[in-house]
């Protein structure tokens, strides 16, 4: 097959790093694939390294005629039998280059979207572009499918692939510098440093057990605008000694092998790359009852999931567990176990693969 996928984020998240997978799986499969994507984001760079064409793009707003122009002249010129979009925002624009090759020079293009986000669907534009431009919608978990479909999108146009990761390449990954102490039980996240992930509710709950647990240490992995506002609030309340920011880090797998409990509290949540490694390195979890989450961790099996915005309520599952170590071998070891039979890679480019020959087939 021939595919291209197309992806506008800037940054690094957990959905560049599944379409870095997806990608590179592809390609290992002998698919032809391509990326267009901002060149100069760390998404295009990586890629590019595999020695996979990475053509640039980039677009600000839904409603642009040039991300159009750009991506029917892409099309047309690279004949794709797949375009799979990673982020919502080019599905207008090249669902419409897809149907207008397909209508006026007869070309067929399937047309792929993966779904990360719980959101509602909040304009009747969204809900035209999901129903009529698409051919397939993968959401990330069943929590998200069933929120499209209650939201008006056409059952049989959506399915769930959950995504994965590698366990063995989690093990074997190493680093040489530790950017915090190991002398105090770690409680550790990786995530993007915005609202909906939650770090505030940490930074309460961390205060709050701070008397009763204080051989505790927190530290934030992950890069952000709420940098600042975390920084300064963490001061605020006392905590700032036992919290380490350490921005991005690339080896963040290897980092996070020296946690003793990983916790992500978010607001919202698809289905998190981050707990899925954390489980791999048989952590155990603490996070919360929203979105996929509660597919992926299993209360009193493999963590332990919480109210979404109660620091107080996160604040008794982190004692429990910092105080526990019989819970926390427990959990991880669990947590390992449900990782390798249902979220890996293997299983997600599989299921992926069948769903782009299965619509090429109904051509």
């Amino acid at each position: 097959m021939k595919i291209l996928y197309i992806d506008t984020e800037k940054f690094w998240r957990g959905g560049q790093e599944q379409l870095f997978s997806l990608i590179s799986g592809m390609q290992d499969a002998g698919h032809q694939v391509m990326l267009a994507s901002p060149s100069r984001g760390p998404l295009g760079e990586r890629v590019d390294r595999l020695g996979i064409e990475v053509v640039d793009f980039d677009q600000g707003t839904e409603l642009s005629y040039p991300a159009f122009r750009r991506l029917y002249n892409l099309m047309k010129k690279t004949s794709p039998d797949i375009v799979h979009f990673n982020t919502p925002l080019p599905v207008l624009p090249g669902g419409l280059a897809a149907l207008a090759l397909s209508r006026f020079r007869g070309a067929r293009i399937v047309t792929v979207c993966s779904r990360r986000v719980n959101f509602p669907l909040k304009t009747r534009l969204s809900r035209l572009k999901y129903n009529h431009l698409l051919d397939r919608i993968l959401t990330v978990s069943e929590s998200i499918r069933k929120t499209l479909i209650s939201n008006g999108i056409k059952p049989e146009l959506v399915e769930t692939v959950y995504e994965g990761i590698d366990p063995e390449w989690i093990d074997a990954q190493q680093t040489d510098h530790l950017p915090f102490s190991k002398d105090s039980l770690v409680l550790g996240t990786v995530a993007h440093l915005s609202e909906e992930k939650g770090h505030i509710d940490i930074l309460k709950a961390v205060s709050l057990i701070r008397r009763k647990a204080p051989k505790t240490r927190c530290v934030f992995i992950g890069e952000g605008l709420m940098r600042g506002q975390l920084e300064r609030y963490a001061a605020v309340l006392g905590i700032d000694d036992i919290v380490d920011f350490i921005g991005f880090r690339r080896d963040s797998e290897a980092l996070m092998k020296h946690f003793d409990v990983f916790c992500l509290p978010s607001l919202s949540e698809g289905l998190s790359s981050a707990i899925m490694s954390a489980m791999a390195c048989g952590l155990p979890v603490i996070s919360t009852k929203v979105g996929g989450i509660p597919e992926l961790v299993i209360h009193e099996e493999t963590g332990l999931l919480v109210s979404p915005s109660s620091p107080e309520e996160l604040a008794d599952a982190l004692y429990r567990i910092l105080t526990s170590p019989k819970d926390r071998e427990h959990f991880g070891k669990a947590g390992r176990v449900i990782v390798e039979s249902r979220f890996t890679i293997r299983n997600k480019l599989k299921n992926t693969e069948q769903h782009y020959n299965l619509l090429l087939s109904q051509g």
